[in-house]
């Protein structure tokens, strides 16, 4: 999974046929997604009462909170200056 840094007006691509930008609206951020009408697009809410979250967010459920996540070690060849 990839995990961005994103602001208002930031977007991504997805191959060649979506575009996922992020839009803010005063305190609350929106995704607009453009994709084609053949895919389905469906919010978390109704995935989850039709079935399980998708695998990879299930993985991301299971992570520790933000801030928890242990210390990378220095590696033993990093470049210092």
């Amino acid at each position: 999974m990839l995990s961005l840094t994103v602001r208002a007006g930031d977007y991504i691509t997805i191959g060649d046929d979506i575009v996922v930008q992020v839009l803010k609206t005063g305190d609350v951020f929106r995704l607009a997604v453009d994709a084609p009408r053949s895919m389905q697009i469906e919010r978390a809410k109704i995935r989850e009462q039709s079935g399980a979250a998708p695998e990879c967010i299930q993985r991301v459920q299971k992570l520790p909170a933000i801030g928890k996540y242990p210390k990378r070690a220095q590696s033993s060849n990093a470049m210092t200056r």
